[in-house]
């Protein structure tokens, strides 16, 4: 079986070395220009172990998913290193399968897992979306490149999670907020306030305490207790 395989394979090659220019097979690249005159989602590589290592023309790149304004956009940038694939052989037809760690650029740090239950999508500046299947700590994470502001979906403890460990947190609505839940609670570690534009209103079915400190202040043109 070995054998016939390396017919095979001696015998592309010496199909590849014919006046047709066939390239079977892939071939490594790296990436040398992203911007495309077109906005086609192409990028320009060149061949490292080719003499001079020659720059081509503008290549399509494989997406998971693609159409007409939908699917995918996710380029690499320049100096990454691609797989190339060549439509038919013809080395005018190249075509981007895929992107390659290597000794140099290497994966994310702490992706990497024994058990294989991590998927983990970063950006260049290093905003992240992590999907962690581990067992008994299955979550998703968003979060910015600085850490400090994350979205968590915590599915053993059942807990939706926003987290902004600097800066602020802001909810803008053209119309309405709603807020519905079996418990509800507010909490400042200073001051809190509540700036209502036009009318308030406070129904509470069953009893309800105000508790101040040292002063209770009520102001008002007219104050009505019934």
């Amino acid at each position: 079986m070995a054998e016939n395989l390396f017919a095979m394979l001696q015998k592309a090659q010496e199909t590849a070395s014919t006046a047709d220019s066939k390239m079977f097979g892939v071939e490594v690249g790296i990436v040398t220009n992203v911007k495309d005159p077109d906005k086609l989602g192409r990028v320009k590589v060149c061949f490292p172990r080719l003499p001079g290592k020659p720059e081509s023309d503008w290549v399509r790149v494989a997406q998971p998913a693609a159409g007409a304004g939908r699917g995918f956009y996710w380029l690499p940038h320049v100096n990454d290193e691609v797989l190339v694939a060549f439509e038919r052989g013809e080395a005018h037809r190249p075509y981007v399968i895929g992107s390659l760690w290597n000794g140099k650029d290497k994966p994310i740090k702490g992706a990497y897992e024994d058990e294989n239950t991590t998927i983990f999508i970063q950006t260049k500046s290093g905003h992240q979306i992590i999907l962690d299947d581990k067992s008994g700590q299955e979550k998703i994470v968003i979060a910015d490149k600085s850490g400090n502001r994350t979205l968590t979906f915590d599915v053993k403890n059942k807990k939706f999670l926003v987290e902004a460990k600097e800066g602020d947190v802001e909810i803008h609505a053209e119309k309405k907020i709603i807020l519905e839940c079996e418990d509800l609670e507010i909490k400042t570690k200073k001051t809190g306030k509540i700036d209502i534009g036009s009318t308030f209103d406070l129904n509470v079915k069953d009893k309800a305490n105000f508790k101040a400190g040292p002063q209770l202040n009520i102001k008002a043109s007219r104050v009505n207790i019934n």
